[in-house]
């Protein structure tokens, strides 16, 4: 199985960012992924400054992809996706206008591997096919798919799949800026408030309960989501490769927790607990700190989290109830 590094969700400093792939360059992933996801405005690496950083990642051994933005809804974000598809790299597209523009564009065919993101709604097998045809070689499954939803799609397509491991999840995009709003502004006259908080802005209820981390247009999970203690699950089912999505501090330190756990060097107790000292410390919402959710995996709410069973909880998509089998084909 597979590590990969997805892109960088938030908004860091240049120098910060910088310094980051150069500590990635030496981390066990076996692909990377950088490009701009949320918001075209952000200041952070040019398009020129990812073809440094992809190319001298792969010097370092590491297959390097770039990513596109998720929402595609004016002049200036096309152009984004027009730049990032000329590079020369594999790339993963979040928005549907990844493919368009090779049709529409001088840019030829590409030849090479394109990536269905997780913001691409492949939740079934005729999408996946579909996917196939366009020439579509993975698919990194939205976040909110089950295990035996991704399961019945890896069985019925034989795709190459990857499923978010851990990190903040991406819930929703949107046109309109959040964090500007909380300043008071509007996307048009942005601030870049953004880079003021590299992990999000945490987001409660008037009960205190954390809800969900705001990202200039984009909305997170409150909690970190992880599948640290099913990566023996993950691999009978048939996933190729596990995603972690970097936070501020405390990247390395995850990837080597899960690096232990593909190698079978430790348990999923020891990696929750040693998970547990990587979580934001001194959160202004303290229910913040040390907990976890994976619910989606196990088919519940998103935001609860179930301990891995005791016994294998491996079993054939085909014993799924016949109202999921339908859902997912």
């Amino acid at each position: 199985m597979q590590l990969t590094l997805g892109p960088i969700l938030f908004d860091w400093k240049k120098e910060d960012l910088f310094r980051f792939y150069d500590e990635v360059a030496d981390m066990p992933v076996d692909r990377v992924y950088l490009g701009e996801v949320v918001c075209a405005k952000k200041k952070g690496l040019t398009v020129k400054d990812i073809e440094v950083v992809g190319k001298k990642l792969e010097k370092a051994g590491k297959e390097f992809v770039v990513s596109s933005l998720a929402v595609v809804s004016n002049e200036e974000e096309l152009k984004l996706v027009r730049d990032i598809a000329s590079l020369p790299f594999p790339i993963e597209a979040n928005d549907m206008s990844v493919f368009n523009v090779f049709t529409t564009s001088h840019l030829p065919p590409p030849t090479r591997q394109l990536i269905a993101g997780p913001h691409i709604t492949t939740y079934n097998v005729p999408s996946i096919e579909f996917l196939k045809s366009i020439g579509v070689k993975r698919v990194v499954f939205p976040v909110e798919l089950s295990r035996d939803s991704v399961s019945y799609c890896i069985q019925n397509t034989g795709i190459d799949a990857e499923v978010f491991a851990h990190g903040k999840v991406p819930l929703a995009f949107s046109w309109r800026c959040y964090t500007s709003r909380a300043y008071g502004l509007n996307k048009s006259n942005c601030q870049y408030h953004c880079k003021q908080h590299p992990d999000g802005m945490p987001l409660k209820t008037i009960e205190g309960e954390p809800t969900f981390t705001i990202n200039g247009t984009s909305v997170l999970s409150a909690l970190t989501y992880t599948l640290v203690e099913v990566i023996e699950d993950l691999q009978t089912i048939g996933v190729k490769a596990i995603r972690i999505s970097p936070q501020y501090k405390y990247t390395k330190q995850i990837v080597d927790i899960f690096r232990k756990r593909i190698d079978g060097i430790i348990g999923h107790e020891e990696g929750l607990a040693m998970l547990k000292e990587t979580s934001p410390q001194g959160s202004p919402i303290k229910a913040f700190e040390d907990k976890f959710c994976n619910g989606w995996y196990w088919g519940k709410a998103g935001k609860e989290y179930v301990a891995a069973p005791k016994k294998s909880i491996s079993r054939a998509c085909s014993d799924l109830p016949k109202a999921e089998r339908n859902l997912v084909t």
